[in-house]
């Protein structure tokens, strides 16, 4: 399949049915708990959240969608990766916004803070929740989203250019 494109799109219908599969083996929990949890901060608000987890009797659910989240990034991670490849390919060659190599590593260091970030939550879950962890958490996802909102308006912006930059066949 040497079409980038075509796995472009067959990535981001894996990559939605993932995530839909994500939210239905973990509901009744709410779609943003993750989220939250990402970005929980301190080991106080991380015991605070884990405790209202318990006694709704969702901590399971949290624990679940943290696993099922390793296999989410390589996903993700593909499609942005064969997302800008497709996009670069598409733009004139001595476009400014055609560097790919610095796209791919961008989303790789994502892939891998989404990894770290995994870790740390998990690390809050099983032990005592602690600074680190939490600081850590908070850390990897907020430099996961800046980089993937990066390579995303790269996207949006090389897909979206007016003819003269884009290449002619």
């Amino acid at each position: 399949m040497k079409n980038k494109g075509l796995r472009l799109i067959l990535l981001f219908l894996l990559t939605a049915t993932w995530l839909i599969l994500m939210r239905e083996m973990t509901a009744p929990l709410k779609p943003g708990s993750i989220l939250e949890f990402e970005f929980i901060g301190t080991a106080e608000k991380a015991e605070n959240f884990l405790s209202n987890l318990r006694q709704l009797g969702h901590i399971e659910l949290i624990t679940l969608s943290i696993y099922l989240d390793f296999i989410f990034p390589l996903l993700y991670g593909a499609m942005f990766y064969y997302g800008s490849a497709w996009a670069c390919s598409q733009l004139a060659e001595g476009s400014i916004l055609k560097r790919f190599k610095l796209l791919s590593s961008l989303t790789v260091i994502a892939v891998a803070c989404d990894m770290i970030e995994n870790v740390s939550l998990l690390q809050l879950i099983y032990f005592a929740p602690t600074n680190l962890f939490a600081n850590a958490a908070y850390l990897f996802a907020g430099i996961k989203f800046i980089l993937l909102s990066i390579v995303l308006l790269h996207f949006l912006v090389s897909t979206l250019l007016p003819g003269k930059e884009r290449k002619t066949n």
